[in-house]
């Protein structure tokens, strides 16, 4: 069962896969790249609820997605380096 983290987002306990991340435990990888997954978890949040909005505002999407991708880019750079 997923343990409650900082933000009260779910992180998998030691032996659970990270998604996204084939054969990877997240208790085996840096501080810094379990920061940034779960700044892109928020992120992620973020987007689906502008996005769910009657009206969302496309430039705050924009932002939000842009980010999320650089988040995305330095979590792979990360990962290759380990």
């Amino acid at each position: 069962m997923p343990r409650r983290g900082r933000n009260s987002m779910a992180v998998p306990a030691c032996g659970d896969r990270v998604p996204h991340s084939p054969g990877r435990c997240r208790m085996n990888n840096s501080p810094r790249l379990r920061s940034l997954e779960e700044r892109h978890a928020v992120l992620d949040r973020q987007i689906g609820e502008e996005d769910a909005r009657p009206r969302p505002d496309e430039a705050e999407l924009t932002r939000l997605k842009r980010e999320k991708l650089r988040l995305k880019e330095e979590m792979e750079r990360l990962r290759r380096q380990n």
